[in-house]
């Protein structure tokens, strides 16, 4: 199977929509394609705590996120629930674990990857290649927001040293007091689960851009309400993660004014 470029411009017209293993037509297992946000841990020879791992699938493409390192290649799916994967290596030079801000630069270095779906809910890797070997056990964030509007991502969003703002229109901007990094950008509903992104970052110890050349990526929101971006520039990759100073992205509900009432009238006798 050879590596396919990873780009996300392009691949931002091919999303599906979220789910887990969609099922094919006519053609059985071999024209299942996966699709949604998986969650879970790595265990990795050598390494001795388990690494946090998020899975992102786009298309034929594959998003593999760590705190020290990012996956990104293609995926093919087979018979009897399996699927083969080709990665290639973003390592992170100097990973921002405080802000979760990560900057990952493309080295010449891959991953082999075997998937089993255990279910249609859980997900077991096994990879190597670049003389590690590991395993990730994944399960589909079934509490994602699936309904992602810029409404329900609009307002005040925070990292240990960062803000950033949202509006209404889904236009955006941030800075990070700790390294003067500032961003600006937009974000436009797309479908279901995801919205389309254009950002530019300036005076960032990485991954800057020159004034008016915004790069193109994709945002999430998680069913822990965490809010990604994830965005892509020649042999640079950057995943950025924020929490909402709200505590929550949902839409407030509005109680029934009748029910209301009668639980009122009710305490008061």
């Amino acid at each position: 199977m050879k590596l396919k470029p990873v780009v996300l411009h392009s691949l931002l017209f091919l999303v599906t929509a979220c789910g887990a293993l969609d099922e094919g037509s006519d053609s059985g297992p071999s024209a299942n394609a996966l699709s949604g946000l998986w969650i879970g841990t790595t265990e990795e020879q050598g390494v001795t705590e388990a690494l946090d791992t998020l899975v992102v699938f786009i298309d034929e493409q594959v998003f593999i996120l760590r705190e020290d390192e990012a996956h990104l290649g293609n995926y093919l799916t087979s018979e009897n629930g399996r699927a083969t994967m080709e990665a290639d290596i973003y390592t992170y030079a100097t990973p921002d674990t405080d802000n979760q801000f990560y900057v990952g630069n493309r080295s010449n270095s891959q991953f082999d990857m075997d998937a089993l779906f255990a279910t249609s809910e859980s997900l077991f890797i096994n990879y190597e290649g670049n003389s590690r070997s590991g395993s990730m056990t994944l399960e589909l964030d079934v509490a994602r927001d699936d309904n992602l509007t810029l409404a329900r991502v609009a307002g005040q969003w925070d990292t240990t040293d960062s803000v950033m703002y949202i509006n209404d229109e889904g236009g955006l901007q941030g800075s990070n007091s700790a390294t003067g990094c500032q961003w600006k950008g937009h974000l436009k509903t797309f479908k279901n689960d995801l919205l389309t992104l254009s950002i530019e970052r300036k005076l960032c110890p990485d991954f800057n851009q020159t004034i008016g050349n915004p790069v193109d990526g994709f945002a999430l929101v998680d069913g822990e309400g965490i809010l990604h971006f994830m965005a892509q520039q020649p042999n640079q990759f950057l995943w950025m993660q924020f929490e909402s100073a709200s505590g929550t992205t949902a839409p407030t509900d509005t109680p029934d004014e009748t029910e209301e009432t009668t639980e009122e009238a009710a305490a008061a006798e």
